[in-house]
């Protein structure tokens, strides 16, 4: 029987990232899966990186926005570009991971064999210490609006996974007709722990496949601790709680997020010295208290 391989879109925005989106696609064009697409969303560039790219790589499809529409945004519109033209796959990349050859190959084999999976990621290693792994898969708790990504190998079902890292996110095309597409009120952060939590709520299985390998840049976009990733991280833990937790869950969800985010921030950013990240933990919880989502002030 003669092997099937079902469209691929792979999804990638670029935001000021001229060097490391070009080194992803560099790795890219060495892919063994032979039917897939390459959408780069650049996402408000300021020096036309997005044109720069498209020049040295004519293959792909160039997407550019005006203005920094987000993680999610983003996603949305090179999402909608490949379900016009035929998608049966969607995988979202950041630009600052490099595959190996054969990984996209694994994953869709595995989603083949398993029709009730609709979301799979691969196993990520760092880039700067290629024997520590980053993410396969991890779990989330309700109770404490906790997420945090495995940085082993589960040894139970690959199929028993709370979420897939937004660094590589493989989902079929019928996931978007059933869930819809990403939550733009998140803009960035906690936004792939939402989907994978609509997607179970609707039935659908999560799978981390470990035999598919990739690497990844951790921290090029937005540096640990800096106002921007304190502001979105505090924020959008309590956007997540308001879609997903029960009444009954809420005491525990605050006791842990100001133990988490207020202490736990202000503590890093006093050893750190980093003061001037500070107010971002009140304007992140503020503006979740105002209904203030989507791009945030910083």
């Amino acid at each position: 029987m003669q092997k099937k391989y079902p469209k691929v879109f792979i999804i990638i925005l670029n935001w000021n990232g001229l060097e490391d989106t070009d080194a992803c696609l560099e790795s890219l064009g060495k892919l063994t899966y032979p039917n897939f697409e390459i959408v780069l969303v650049d996402n408000g560039s300021v020096k036309d990186e997005g044109k720069i790219l498209k020049e040295k790589y004519p293959e792909i499809h160039l997407i550019e926005n005006h203005q920094n529409v987000g993680f999610c945004g983003g996603n949305n519109i090179g999402a909608k570009y490949a379900l016009k033209h035929g998608a049966k796959y969607l995988l979202f990349l950041n630009n600052d991971t490099i595959v190996k050859p054969e990984f996209l190959e694994k994953l869709i084999e595995f989603g083949e064999k398993n029709p009730k999976v609709g979301i799979l990621g691969p196993l990520i290693y760092y880039w700067q210490e290629p024997d520590e792994i980053y993410s396969c898969g991890g779990y989330f708790n309700i109770w404490l609006c906790f997420a945090r990504d495995y940085h082993f190998i589960p040894k139970f079902n690959k199929k028993n996974i709370g979420f897939i890292s937004g660094c590589a996110f493989l989902i079929k095309r019928e996931v978007i007709t059933k869930i819809g597409l990403w939550d733009e009120s998140f803009f960035t952060y906690w936004d792939e722990v939402d989907f994978c939590q609509r997607a179970k709520r609707a039935g659908i299985e999560i799978a981390c496949v470990p035999e598919a390998v990739i690497y990844h840049k951790v921290a090029r976009t937005n540096i640990y601790l800096s106002k921007r990733y304190v502001y979105y991280m505090t924020r959008n833990n309590l956007l997540l709680a308001k879609k997903h937790a029960k009444w009954y869950h809420w005491p525990t969800i605050i006791i842990n997020f100001f133990a988490r985010r207020w202490l736990g921030y202000f503590l890093k950013l006093i050893f750190t010295k980093n003061y001037s990240a500070m107010p971002a933990i009140f304007w992140g919880t503020w503006d979740f208290i105002v209904g203030r989502y989507g791009k945030g002030r910083f």
